[in-house]
């Protein structure tokens, strides 16, 4: 994927140089299978046309912008839909035209109320095992984006919670959790956190233990088995 943005001749592509290495990681398991990829802001439609070109003949790529020109980039396998992230009744039709997505990237406002609202509607619309990947998440730390240190309404404050959520059985304070919070902790298996970007990784919610197998000492032929069982989110 690298290389191909480096020697690019299609439509410009502008991505920060170290998401690279997590894109590949994100999309390689999909390349040269049937896949639904939805990018939320196309710019010039670059990316669209590199995702399409690493995944394969069998991906179906969508993307979200609020510019109408950007359905000059359509193409074989790229379907380019008008509407705003921030509107339900957009992220309604591209739910129901195109869901579930095996993976969906917000590269779009920025705006901490946009992401939130794309994310809200559409989290639950990623297949079992895909993933929603965030980018360009240095404005949560810029006020005229809605972000701020600490903010309220950041999207880095908001994955805080989410991770609290994922520990929701070690937590022993009594906490009024939103409920989507507890939504993502029962079908998320890791949150990725790196410069600017955070990945949200799904997967099926398993019991929680933790077994020690082996020997009681080197020589006993006893094994010995301690469980830890946390309980479950409700």
């Amino acid at each position: 994927m690298w290389n191909d943005f480096l020697t690019n001749q299609d439509l410009p592509i502008n991505k920060w140089t170290h998401y690279f290495p997590l894109y590949e990681d994100a999309l390689k398991k999909y390349q040269n299978r049937t896949c639904t990829i939805l990018e939320i802001g196309c710019d010039k439609g670059g990316s669209m046309h590199l995702w399409k070109r690493y995944l394969g003949p069998y991906a179906q790529i969508v993307g979200l912008d609020i510019n109408p020109e950007c359905k000059t980039a359509e193409e074989e396998q790229i379907h380019i839909h008008i509407g705003s992230q921030s509107d339900p009744s957009t992220l309604k039709e591209l739910i129901e035209k195109f869901a579930p997505f095996d993976v969906i990237i917000d590269d779009g406002s920025h705006l901490m109320a946009d992401v939130e609202t794309s994310f809200r509607h559409l989290f639950e619309h990623v297949t079992a095992d895909g993933c929603y990947i965030i980018e360009d998440l240095h404005t949560a730390y810029w006020p005229e984006y809605g972000g701020g240190l600490g903010g309220k309404n950041s999207f880095i404050e908001f994955t805080k919670q989410a991770i609290d959520a994922i520990h929701f059985s070690y937590i022993r304070e009594d906490h009024a959790w939103d409920p989507f919070l507890l939504e993502i902790a029962n079908h998320t298996r890791a949150i990725r956190i790196a410069d600017s970007m955070i990945i949200y990784e799904k997967g099926r919610a398993i019991r929680k233990h933790a077994p020690m197998r082996g020997r009681l000492s080197p020589d006993s032929n006893q094994l010995g088995e301690l469980t830890f069982n946390s309980h479950a989110i409700s």
